[in-house]
């Protein structure tokens, strides 16, 4: 009994060393040269604020309105200009058909307005619009100064930020202000 019990003693610390080394393990650097594993997409967590429909005119909130541009299409097509000769007697093809091709444009896409809420412009104040600057800076996306001024590089960090989540547009939708830890989370 004894011996079992001295067996069980020396397992058990075994492998609560193994356990700890293994814990360990995940906390040691990356060796140099290897790259860190790449980054997944972020979700496309925008695409689902844009409506089709503009808002009712007691809507509350303020809400900005992304017009697409329009999807054309070529598209190429033969037109026969002479039709085939035959041998009337035989009804061999003595001269085959002449074609010509055409091609045009065909609008696949007129690119409708949709619609999408968006920070109010009163609640874009400097020191909301600096908060956003530092929040867009700490992902990389702004490198500018945290000024609180919505100047086109702001605009342009907030477009990089949004339209990887499915919202191409430098207005800042109320959901990416709320990811982005500025909101309250309403819904």
């Amino acid at each position: 009994m004894r011996q079992i019990a001295e067996n069980f003693g020396t397992a058990r610390a075994m492998l609560l060393a193994l356990g700890v080394t293994m814990g360990l393990a995940g906390c040691q650097p990356t060796a140099q040269g290897s790259e860190a594993a790449p980054k997944d997409p972020p979700a496309k967590t925008l695409a689902h604020v844009l409506q089709s429909r503009p808002p009712a005119d007691d809507a509350q909130g303020c809400f900005t309105q992304l017009k697409g541009p329009a999807k054309v299409e070529t598209v190429t097509g033969q037109v026969q200009v002479i039709p085939e000769q035959r041998d009337p007697k035989t009804g061999k093809v003595t001269q085959p058909a002449i074609y010509r091709e055409l091609s045009g444009q065909k609008l696949v896409d007129s690119g409708k307005p949709r619609y999408f809420e968006s920070v109010c412009s009163e609640d874009l104040t400097p020191a909301f619009v600096a908060m956003t600057q530092r929040a867009l800076a700490l992902r990389g996306l702004y490198s500018g100064p945290a000024d609180g001024k919505l100047d086109p590089a702001t605009g342009r960090a907030i477009a990089a930020y949004q339209a990887p989540r499915g919202l191409d547009s430098p207005t800042l939708s109320v959901r990416a202000a709320q990811e982005l830890g500025l909101y309250i989370w309403s819904n």
